[in-house]
Order: C-alpha cells, then sequence, then structure tokens
C-alpha cells in the first residue's frame, strides 16, 4: 500500500480516534449500566438496566470496534509505522483484534442472556443473575492502555528492516584517510 497523504492521514486518524472515543464511551455506558444493576435493590431498575445493555452492546460497540480496526489498519499500512514494524503498534492491533473479537463472540450472548433476566425481572419470574462484571473492568483498562500507547509511543521496532540490513552490507567500504593516507 503506498503511504497516505497529510489529508488522507489526517481523516483516518481521525475516523479512529473518534472510533475509540466510541468505544470507550459505550463501555462506560455499559459499566454504569452493569453496576447499577447488580447493586439495585430494586428489581424494576434492575430489570431496566439488564434491558437496555443490548442498546449498546449489540450493534454499536462491535460496529465501534470494526471501525476502530480498519481505521488501525489502514493507518498502519500507509504511514511509517506499519502494523507490525513497532511494539506499540502490533499491541493495540492485537488488543483491538482481541476486544472485537470478544464483543461479538462472548459478550453478545451474555448481554443477550442479561436482556432475558431482565425480562423475566419484569414479569416478577425467577432466573438466573448473569455474570458480566468482567466485561466493563477489562475492556475500559485495555482501550486505555491502547490511548497510552498511542501516546507515549513506548519500545522500539520488533526487528530491523531486513532490505536495509542487506544493502548496508551489499556497499563497499570507501577508504578512509588517516594521517593523510589512504588506507584500507
Amino acid at each position: 500500500m503506498r503511504r497516505l497523504t497529510a489529508r488522507g492521514r489526517q481523516g483516518w486518524l481521525t475516523a479512529h480516534i473518534v472510533s475509540a472515543g466510541a468505544w470507550i464511551g459505550i463501555d462506560v455506558v455499559l459499566a454504569v449500566l452493569v453496576f447499577t444493576a447488580m447493586a439495585a435493590n430494586d428489581p424494576a431498575l434492575e430489570s431496566v438496566c439488564y434491558q437496555a445493555l443490548r442498546l449498546f452492546a449489540v450493534w454499536p460497540l462491535p460496529a465501534a470496534g470494526l471501525v476502530c480496526l480498519g481505521s488501525g489498519v489502514v493507518l498502519g499500512l500507509g504511514t511509517r509505522y506499519g502494523l507490525v514494524r513497532y511494539w506499540w503498534v502490533a499491541i493495540k492491533l492485537g488488543l483491538n483484534v482481541v476486544l472485537t473479537v470478544l464483543a461479538l463472540v462472548a459478550l453478545r450472548p451474555a448481554v443477550d442472556e442479561a436482556a432475558v433476566y431482565g425480562r423475566a425481572l419484569q414479569a416478577g419470574l425467577p432466573g438466573v443473575e448473569p455474570d458480566l462484571i468482567f466485561p466493563p473492568i477489562v475492556s475500559p483498562t485495555c482501550l486505555v492502555i491502547a490511548v497510552l500507547l498511542s501516546v507515549y509511543k513506548p519500545g522500539g521496532r520488533i526487528r530491523r528492516d531486513p532490505a536495509r540490513s542487506r544493502s548496508a552490507i551489499a556497499k563497499p567500504r570507501k577508504p578512509s584517510v588517516a594521517g593523510g593516507k589512504k588506507t584500507r
């Protein structure tokens, strides 16, 4: 892929930052709903909280994750950072992939079960309270780590560019001048 133009980079970077911000915001809303439901002494409030989770976790959360992933891949391929050239970019990519997959594979079914439990509470029927304590803790923590990696860019390159190493070896050495005499 060719390098992005300055304007193209700005556009993709804006999409990346906005989607990451939306993702963090959605996670905060999920945390508020989950912890409010867990602490509620009122079955009606608990029911509403568990049913409201579906509004955020079914489509907006994976959509934000996929936009963040796609824009990050374009930025990685179109800028000097690459996708797996620097440790901080590779870690961010890994976090994004893992969190997006977890949102689609693990969180979505758990949220569906929570909504069923919420409807059962609303109807006055017994049910098993969902265990959703880890998603609102793990996901925002990982996303804050990704933001910190973006800001501070710690660590170095994963490996040196083999093309540069070979070209440096293939170039003949120029004779050096020491004390006015040519030496090899």
